[in-house]
Parts: C-alpha cells; sequence; structure tokens
C-alpha cells in the first residue's frame, strides 16, 4: 500500500520517462518516506526503463567502489529484465583500488556503460537506464586527513553523466542537507529538479491508519484515529510506528478494534525507545535550530526576522508548523509550534 506521494511519484515518473529526459532531487527529514517513493518508483519502472537502486551501503562511498558497483548492478539488472549477457567490465575497473588514477578509471567506465546501453539498444530503441540513489547525502564531499574539504569527483563525474548520455536519468533522495548539492557552487547545480517531501495531510494520514488495518479485519476507533494524528503530527513514520504498536496490543487481547488506550501506551513505548523517538534528530540539528525547537515546545514562538530562516529550516523538516492567528487584522502574527506532540513531549522530557 501507498499513501499520500501520489502527486510526487507521477510527477517524477513522467519526468524520468519522457523523451527530454529529467532528473530529480528528493528531499525531506528522516523517515519522511523517501526510501518507499524510490521504492514505488522501482516497482512500477517497467522496460524499456531499467531502474537501478543504490544506497550507500550497496558499493561504498569511494569514487571507484560506487561507480564500480553501478556497472556490477547494471549488467545483472539487464540481464535479470531483458535476459541479454552483456560483456564483462573492463579489468581496468574491476581491480580498480583508492590509488587508482580517477581519470582513467572514468574513461574505462564510459566505455563499459556505452557497451551496456548499446546493448540494450538492440532489444528496445527506447530503453533508459534510470538510477535511484538513496542516503545520497554520502555524495556531499569527502574530507582529508586534515579534514578539508577535497574535490569530490563523484559529484563532478555523475554530472558528467547525465549530461552525456540521454539514457540515464537520475533520481537522489536525501535529507535537506543535500541542497547544498544543487547550489550555484555544486558540480550538480542546474542539473535535478527539487522535490520537498513534507508531513502527510490529515485525511492522509487517516488513510494510512485505517487500510492496512482494514486490509486484515481490524479498525482504529474514530479516537485513537485522531489521537494518533495528533501524537504524529502527519509525520508517516510516527503514523505507522503507532499503528503498528496499537495493533500489537490489540491481538495481544485478541479484539478487532484498536483504542484510544491502546494508542497512548504505543506513545509511551516510543519516548522510552531510543531508536523511535527525536533523538538521533535532535543531535544533528545546529545549536540555533535545537533552541528554536526548544523554545516551541515550551509554547508557540512568533516567527519573526531574528528567527524565521530557522523556523523555515525546522518547517522544511516537519518538526514545527507555522499557524497565523488574527489573520486579516492589525493584530495579524504567525506563530510556530511543535508539529508531533510525540516531539514535543521527548524535549519536556529531556530538560531542554
Amino acid at each position: 500500500m501507498f499513501f499520500g506521494r501520489v502527486a510526487e511519484r507521477s510527477e517524477i515518473f513522467r519526468g524520468v520517462t519522457k523523451a527530454n529526459k529529467q532528473n530529480y532531487l528528493i528531499t525531506g527529514p528522516r523517515r519522511s518516506g523517501k526510501t518507499s517513493l524510490l521504492y514505488q518508483l522501482k516497482t512500477r519502472l517497467e522496460f524499456p526503463f531499467v531502474p537501478l537502486m543504490v544506497t550507500p551501503e550497496s558499493f561504498g562511498h569511494q569514487h571507484h567502489e560506487l561507480f564500480r558497483g553501478l556497472l556490477l548492478r547494471l549488467r545483472d539488472q539487464v540481464l535479470e529484465i531483458v535476459g541479454k549477457e552483456l560483456p564483462r567490465i573492463d579489468w581496468y575497473i574491476a581491480n580498480a583500488s583508492a590509488e587508482t588514477p580517477i581519470d582513467m578509471f572514468n574513461y574505462y567506465f564510459e566505455k563499459d556503460l556505452k557497451k551496456i546501453l548499446t546493448g540494450l539498444s538492440t532489444v528496445s530503441s527506447q530503453a533508459r537506464v534510470v538510477l535511484l540513489i538513496d542516503e545520497a547525502t554520502f555524495l556531499l564531499g569527502e574530507s582529508s586527513e586534515r579534514d578539508k574539504r577535497v574535490p569530490d569527483f563523484r559529484q563532478e563525474f555523475l554530472r558528467h553523466l547525465l549530461q552525456a548520455f540521454d539514457r540515464v536519468a537520475c533520481v537522489l533522495a536525501g535529507t535537506p542537507q543535500i541542497l547544498r548539492m544543487t547550489s550555484v557552487t555544486s558540480p550538480l547545480y542546474n542539473i535535478f529538479s527539487g522535490i520537498k517531501l513534507r508531513g502527510l495531510s490529515r485525511y492522509e494520514t487517516e488513510q494510512l491508519v485505517r487500510e492496512p488495518a482494514r486490509s486484515v479485519g481490524v479498525e482504529f476507533e474514530d479516537e485513537a484515529v485522531d489521537r494518533i494524528i495528533d501524537l504524529g503530527g502527519c509525520s508517516p513514520y510516527y503514523t505507522q510506528a503507532l499503528c503498528g504498536l496499537s495493533l500489537e496490543r490489540a491481538n495481544e487481547d485478541v479484539r478487532q478494534s484498536v483504542l484510544l488506550p491502546d494508542v497512548q501506551q504505543s506513545a509511551e513505548t516510543i519516548l522510552d525507545t531510543l531508536d523511535y523517538g527525536l533523538q538521533s534528530v535532535w543531535e544533528a540539528l545546529d545549536p540555533e535550530e535545537q533552541e528554536v525547537l526548544a523554545k516551541t515546545a515550551k509554547e508557540p514562538v512568533v516567527v519573526d526576522r531574528t528567527n524565521q530562516d530557522v523556523i523555515s529550516r525546522l518547517v522544511d523538516m516537519n518538526l514545527i508548523q507555522k499557524i497565523v492567528r488574527d489573520a486579516s487584522t492589525p493584530a495579524e502574527r504567525t506563530f510556530a509550534s511543535i508539529k508531533a506532540e510525540i516531539d514535543e513531549q521527548w524535549l519536556q522530557r529531556q530538560g531542554v
């Protein structure tokens, strides 16, 4: 089942499959549904399109590891999809190491990629490879031993490939940090169209609660659904976590309905479990962001010139929301408040 990202999925699908291909950069906070969206694309892209899912753990982060892994996985995908055996990758690519000159590695990589694309074209003149790269923050840059930024040849080479090969499209997904890869100083500037994943709507969240449960013969009572929405702030991750834990409690009692107490107890489990809660997100925030978030946990904060940039970043992370009060009156002001009650309770328990 797939909820709440249908418009984004449709836009990306059209972009990577049209004659004049478009590349995309999906950004959103952790657990906002980026990986699920990539898997949906992978499932729906059928030949003549060849989707290739890539994660940092798949091949490694180094230049030669990443691109060698891409070639090997692509050969396997082509064999699986069209049953066509392709030439082995070049010896130079297969045996490359961190000491291998990057320009030579890139030269042989392009030769092998052309062979694969030529082989695909003999099956279909419309064939195209679509790279789906998850957790793309690893492409931001590498550091030298002195912890200084060094040129990131991965970005430069990726840009070259996307410009040189019409038969290769790319979708990157990662946290808002990867927006730096599309700034004017980045090799990938002006290569990608941006897609920001925000929280689900209230209707989409309710569907995410009710429909999977109904498929197994369980109903969420209205009070339980409302409480999940308030606690999770329409976050896909919190919604699914609360639903899963609540269903477990209903199953333990052999009930076909999920009640408000089930949701309340599930929220306590999340708050008591480090892997579920806000801890990792909090640690990744900069001091300014932590300060503003902590203030909003105590009471709504007025948005003004001094904090609007920080608040905008926190809104993009689905952590807070903006509410306009006394609209169209002299007293009109915009307030920022915590979006998910679970986050608010976690911050209050930490005493921040």
